[in-house]
């Protein structure tokens, strides 16, 4: 990927995407893929917010058994399946441990009833997918093995538990990397840091977008057949300039909070424990909400906690007061876990959709922790412009079909159908992960750590030999920072090939310098000065990134 604004200029594209999170990343590659022209414009940098900063679940839907929703249940089986399938270096199945205590509606039967029905919906979770990343069928384990996994759970009225997967994410910004990278294989055009300001208008007709670039400051005009707006919390934005629009499209957003403190369970399971707050939404109710305790590299990711905001994005914060009542939570309902706030490593936050204050027949899903999918043709008379704002990660795909279906009706000529559900995405074309890492181990240079070369493929699947392009002309960028998988080459080639443009891009979602807590300041002088070499960057420019890269990821304001 190469930053070049002159290529979205110079011509119409068939669709305009603003906002390259997952679910424009996702909309791009569909695009795309289908033979579309396609230009994307993000304000910052690719996947900066929600789509980098959530739980890393992929969740499969069986929760909303409890809702009744079994649209729900298939749509989120379904696309748990294709991340799975099209992306295994980034993805992997995880079992889920759930307690059971007594014989009432916490109980082992009724959960029981309820993997069943939930296995019978999914039974075709697995097409396509090799072993190591087919879902088994949800099963009951006695007392005595959950105390095994668990030993400090509560035991008063303990029966046992049952055993559920669901999917999780290695590196949820390089996902939606991936996507991108995908689209700009098969020819779209990308810049970060380019904020579309306001829509480009001919009449009632969305033709485009007039960006800002934040690196120039220069104004940039990029025109397209249809604007698809994707830009998630900032995409009410940009309906500023037609105030009949705006008013009829207010969504609300919930700020979903998580966070990270060093791994507590040396086993690959996760836990979902019942806490004293109701689960609104649910229909049959087994006395709470549940908490999830996800074992993620070498961190325990516990989450997540929702709250409404209506607050500009920018402005999103998480107050000392609420991290220490999450903490109690917590610890209320598994004390073992002793959370003191001061434990806590990081704090992943993002704002995602709620729902939708405006009349409900102006979105294609029902109302209610549903993506919005609008068309404004048709609900509000203005041409060329579709929204999408989207709630789970998990779904992007999904709705990214049906946003390029619609984009596709809209533009005449034959168009090819939607293959992603089934094409790998940059660097998941593969069987299986392990052998794709035991060929990479074989061709590894000696001066290479092997658990480099593993992460290496894990990050870049197998385009892992790219990277190692770099260091046919500088070995010694072979060498991995200290305290840290990542070799010196990584950075360069997020530079070369990936677009980063400022340290925090490295950092956060090029490479796993900060997958967790944030690596030290010697560490990111190292990384910054090999940035500033390769970028003519000055001392001061230096000093400034690193500093801006400090302040990026507080624990809390």
């Amino acid at each position: 990927m190469k930053r070049d604004l002159t290529s979205l200029t110079n011509k119409i594209f068939d669709v305009v995407i603003v906002g390259a999170g997952i679910f424009g990343s996702c909309a791009a590659w569909d695009a795309a893929l289908r033979g579309l022209s396609v230009a994307v414009v993000e304000k910052k940098d690719f996947s900066h917010a929600t789509s980098a900063n959530h739980l890393k679940m992929i969740h499969g839907g069986i929760r909303y058994l409890q809702h009744g929703d079994i649209y729900r249940v298939r749509e989120s089986s379904r696309e748990r399946s294709a991340l799975l399938r099209i992306a295994p270096h980034l993805t992997k199945p995880i079992p889920i441990v759930m307690p059971t205590y007594g014989h009432g509606k916490k109980g082992k039967e009724i959960l029981k009833v309820g993997m069943l029905v939930y296995d019978m919906l999914t039974c075709d979770r697995n097409r396509g997918l090799c072993h190591e990343h087919r879902i088994p069928g949800g099963r009951l384990i006695g007392r005595d093995e959950i105390c095994e996994l668990f030993p400090d759970l509560e035991t008063k009225g303990l029966t046992g538990g049952a055993i559920f997967c669901d999917g999780q994410i290695s590196n949820t910004p390089r996902l939606a990397l991936c996507f991108l990278r995908s689209a700009v294989d098969v020819g779209a055009e990308v810049a970060n840091y380019l904020e579309a300001e306001k829509f480009l208008w001919d009449d009632r007709r969305v033709t485009g977008v007039i960006a800002k670039d934040e690196l120039s400051g220069e104004s940039v005009t990029v025109r397209g057949k249809m604007v698809v707006n994707a830009a998630g919390p900032w995409a009410a934005h940009l309906m500023d300039d037609l105030p009949d629009l705006r008013k009829d499209v207010q969504p609300v957003f919930s700020r979903d909070l998580s966070f990270m403190v060093k791994k507590r369970f040396n086993h690959g399971y996760g836990l979902a424990v019942p806490t004293y707050v109701k689960d609104a939404d649910a229909v049959f109710d087994r006395g709470g909400r549940h908490l999830f305790f996800a074992p993620w590299r070498d961190y325990t990711l516990v989450g997540v906690w929702h709250k409404i905001v209506k607050s500009p994005p920018e402005n999103i914060t998480v107050m000392p007061e609420e991290l220490e009542a999450f903490a109690e939570e917590v610890n209320r309902c598994y004390p073992a876990m002793a959370i003191d706030p001061e434990g806590i490593v990081r704090v992943n936050t993002g704002l995602t959709l709620y729902g939708e204050e405006a009349k409900q027949g102006s979105v294609e899903m029902s109302f209610g922790k549903r993506s919005l999918l609008i068309d404004h043709e048709k609900e509000h008379q203005v041409e060329g412009l579709i929204t999408l704002i989207g709630v789970r990660a998990t779904t992007a795909r999904g709705m990214a079909e049906k946003t390029i279906d619609m984009v596709t009706r809209k533009i005449p000529g034959k168009h090819k159908p939607c293959s992603t559900e089934i094409t790998p995405i940059f660097g998941g074309d593969m069987d299986r992960l392990k052998d794709v890492v035991d060929t990479a181990q074989k061709i590894r240079p000696s001066e290479m750590g092997s658990d480099s070369m593993t992460a290496l493929v894990g990050n870049h699947g197998t385009r892992y030999k790219e990277v190692l392009q770099i260091v046919l002309e500088r070995p010694d960028l072979l060498q991995a920072f200290k305290g840290s998988n990542v070799i010196k080459a990584e950075v360069v080639y997020a530079i070369r090939s990936e677009m980063a443009v400022h340290l925090s891009d490295v950092v956060f979602r090029r490479t796993d310098l900060a997958s967790g807590s944030l690596p030290e300041k010697d560490v990111l002088k190292e990384c910054g000065l090999l940035m500033g070499a390769e970028l003519g960057w000055s001392k001061d420019r230096v000093d400034r990134e690193i500093s801006e890269v400090e302040h990026a990821l507080p624990q809390f304001s």
